[in-house]
């Protein structure tokens, strides 16, 4: 989203500097510098030059980032289809959750902060961390620390990895299996394994 605005603002800049040169240079134009008007042809080509061109310049290196903005999220963008489309699917659990405020709308954040953790098939532990999910799909979706997430890595790099967001996060639960008998039991009734007495 800030890369569309900084292609709006460069566009506006331009278009404001092409705008103000022409506007210097009309012969109609009275400008005054220092209180004296300004009847030199030569000076009032320099002075819209400077002026309109600054702007003009200004609005160019808006446009420049926002454009170089534009190419890595498009890239992004194709490496997240990829892991959607070919990744490996498995659960991550939801570490962190906050607002993120450097972008509001009416000073409400529209983004939110979530990272989470997860295993890939070989049992090794990665983590992401993901600064602009969309606030309100993470309310909807039920995202909170504690939750399990649906995700999908790549394979042949996982640290690579997208959370799936169309379905609800699973809450926390209490309830654990004992590793020596299987035995579920849950957490807040028992210190250890009702059964087998393992803790």
């Amino acid at each position: 989203m800030i890369n569309k605005i900084l292609l709006f603002v460069g566009f506006l800049l331009i278009a404001v500097g092409i705008f103000v040169y022409y506007m210097i240079d009309l012969e109609s134009a009275q400008i005054m510098v220092q209180n004296r008007p300004v009847t030199d042809g030569g000076l009032k080509n320099i002075l819209a030059i400077s002026i309109g061109g600054g702007i003009a310049g200004l609005g160019g290196v808006f446009l420049i980032f926002g454009m170089i903005g534009m190419a890595r999220n498009s890239k992004l963008q194709k490496e997240k289809l990829h892991i959607m489309q070919t990744g490996i699917k498995t659960e991550g659990k939801v570490t962190f959750v906050d607002k993120n405020y450097s972008l509001l709308i009416n000073n409400r954040p529209v983004f939110s902060i979530v990272e989470y953790t997860y295993k890939d098939k070989s049992g090794n532990d990665y983590s992401r961390r993901i600064d602009s999910i969309n606030s309100n799909i993470v309310i909807r979706c039920q995202i909170q620390v504690g939750a399990i997430v649906a995700i999908k890595y790549k394979a042949d790099d996982p640290s690579k990895s997208v959370i799936l967001l169309q379905q609800a996060a699973k809450q926390p639960t209490d309830k654990v299996s004992c590793e020596y008998c299987n035995a579920k039991y849950s957490l807040a009734k028992y210190d250890s394994c009702p059964k087998c007495g393992s803790t």
